[in-house]
């Protein structure tokens, strides 16, 4: 290969790199809004910098570090920019977090003997993780990003820092609670000193105290322990963390598997592009696009790929002399089938974790320890690893791209991006450079219309989350969100605060007989169906449903004079 050659092959990863990421910056983040899930933290950061307290002043089910996170870059954006903002640092988590992922591993294990560039293993994981939800604030995504920073401290040599930040994926999310002790197992292993890991553990331990100390000390800790306790029985905990990678759709990996197990048994090696790795990437895209192409909606991710990928991981953790050790940076240090394990295993625990809830399952969001289970098992088989990683970033470019031409919307309705030609500034300059669609823009128009109309004492139902913080209103009531899982199922405490404060309450038309967000039990409209059934209609629009407070309150009735039967 000619110097030329060589130098351009060491030249295309960096720039894919910054290629891919800016490309996703303008051609996907502006696009897109809902009015369930999008908005959650920008309310619930907006309240925060009105002053209010989580758990005491609000209610939150999950520990509050993503509200303050959340609230310190709203309170450094520019306010005309704030939802569009919010939009591209759900773009950034997701890149850093990759970077930060395939740095740590390639601290660990040698890419170069695999062949495999850095920047492309993080950008290929920034493709495949980003796809897996919307553009817009999360609180997964924050874990997935202290979760990767704390994995690439533990394995540069910085143990407090790693505690630290474990700490944060911890408070992030209840089930990132498996973080920390993989953290502290990695930077044992690593530095292979115990007094490293108690560094670490005091680290992780302070987060936790100083979150103790500052609850106390605004009396919120007795609301805290109420509200965030009891949402993830042991039966939902199996299912999300076990039995979903047990019941996972096995056809596109038998299939992919049958080309090269044939040519085994017959005595012959398959060609390189009917590897296992290739096939099922081909499979998986065919399946995707079609999928897509016939139900004109968002897909975040294909069938049960992330299931796999975490199976794949974990036989390459269980059997490190096999897959691994050969691949590790330094083969001579001691205990090296352990340090593989526990180098791998740590970032597969970090993507388990995220899927771990009553509501999103699908480890998805940590893509890079994903597929670098995919490529160092295809480099097991006998398989070129680089060509590998630019077929999977093709394919996720390809499928994950056409996924992305009709963006995630609720109800799920057929809208290709193409419709989304309006700018949301136009009705809320916070909202500026959001490109939308004519319905939802009407949506907004109606919103601050009816502000106007009946002052700052109102709520909408059962989401829009980010009103308050569009129209500029400090929050009167105190949820933002009213499924009953987001309210740990006060449903009673919440509807009783509605009618002593006497509020006036916007419906979503589009929502308002819908008794529950989705297929989960607990993500009922407990409070929207009470209203909807007890209070007096005053107003209709296109897109709303006017309710005021029965004349004579009965809490808790299901039918009441005034209501829509």
């Amino acid at each position: 290969m000619t110097t030329q050659a060589n130098r351009f092959r060491a030249i295309l990863p960096w720039a894919v790199a910054v290629i891919v990421p800016l490309a996703y910056l303008v051609l996907y983040t502006p696009y897109g809004m809902d009015t369930t899930d999008f908005g959650y933290f920008y309310g619930y950061a907006w309240r925060i910098l009105q002053g209010q307290m989580p758990y005491r002043d609000f209610s939150y089910i999950k520990p509050a570090l993503p509200l303050y996170w959340h609230a310190f870059w709203l309170w450094l954006t520019p306010e005309n920019l704030g939802v569009l903002a919010g939009k591209a640092g759900f773009l950034a988590t997701m890149l850093v977090a990759s970077w930060c992922a395939a740095g740590y591993l390639g601290r660990i294990f040698s890419l170069t003997r695999l062949d495999l560039p850095l920047p492309l293993l993080a950008t290929c994981g920034f493709v495949w993780g980003v796809h897996s939800f919307p553009h817009m604030p999360w609180h997964t995504a924050d874990g997935v990003l202290f979760a990767g920073g704390a994995l690439l401290a533990g394995a540069t040599g910085w143990p407090l820092v790693a505690g630290l930040l474990a700490g944060c994926a911890m408070l992030c999310k209840q089930s990132f609670l498996l973080v920390p002790p993989a953290i502290l197992a990695l930077v044992w292993v690593e530095r292979g000193s115990w007094r490293a890991a108690l560094r670490c553990a005091v680290g992780w331990l302070a987060s936790l105290a100083a979150v103790w100390l500052f609850l106390h000390a605004a009396g919120a800790w007795e609301a805290f322990s109420r509200m965030t306790t009891g949402q993830l029985d042991i039966r939902e905990a199996l299912d999300a963390g076990i039995y979903i990678y047990l019941r996972q759709n096995w056809l596109l990996p038998l299939l992919a598997v049958a080309p090269w197990l044939v040519a085994r048994l017959i005595g012959k090696r398959a060609p390189a592009w009917l590897f296992p790795a290739y096939v099922y990437l081909a499979l998986l895209t065919a399946w995707y696009v079609r999928e897509v192409m016939a139900k004109q909606g968002w897909i975040g991710y294909g069938t049960s790929w992330p299931t796999l990928f975490v199976l794949l991981g974990c036989l390459a953790a269980l059997l490190p002399s096999v897959f691994l050790v050969r691949f590790l940076r330094e083969p001579d240090v001691p205990r090296p089938r352990l340090r593989a394990c526990v180098g791998l295993g740590a970032g597969l625990v970090a993507a388990w974790s995220v899927a771990i809830s009553g509501g999103y399952k699908i480890p998805a969001f940590f893509a890079t320890p994903l597929l670098f289970s995919l490529f160092v098992i295809h480099a097991r088989l006998g398989g070129r690893v680089r060509p590998l990683a630019w077929t999977a970033l093709a394919a996720g470019l390809v499928m994950f791209g056409v996924g992305y031409q009709y963006p995630y919307v609720f109800p799920e309705r057929p809208m290709p991006r193409a419709s989304l030609i309006h700018d949301a500034g136009s009705v809320y300059p916070r909202a500026s450079g959001v490109r939308v669609d004519a319905d939802m823009l009407a949506r907004l128009a109606e919103l601050k219309e009816l502000r106007a109309k009946y002052g700052p004492n109102y709520k909408t139902l059962p989401g829009f989350s980010l009103a308050y913080y569009l129209n500029g209103d400090v929050p009167v009531y105190g949820s933002d969100w009213l499924i009953d899982w987001e309210i740990n199922g006060e449903v009673d405490r919440l509807y009783k605060e509605l009618l002593d404060k006497g509020l006036t309450v916007f419906m979503e038309r589009d929502q308002m007989d819908a008794e529950r967000a989705d297929a989960y039990e607990r993500a009922g409209y407990g409070v929207p169906q009470r209203v909807r059934h007890n209070w007096r209609v005053v107003e209709e629009t296109p897109h709303f449903v006017v309710f005021q407070p029965p004349l004579v309150a009965k809490p808790g009735d299901e039918e009441g004079e005034g209501g829509m039967k």
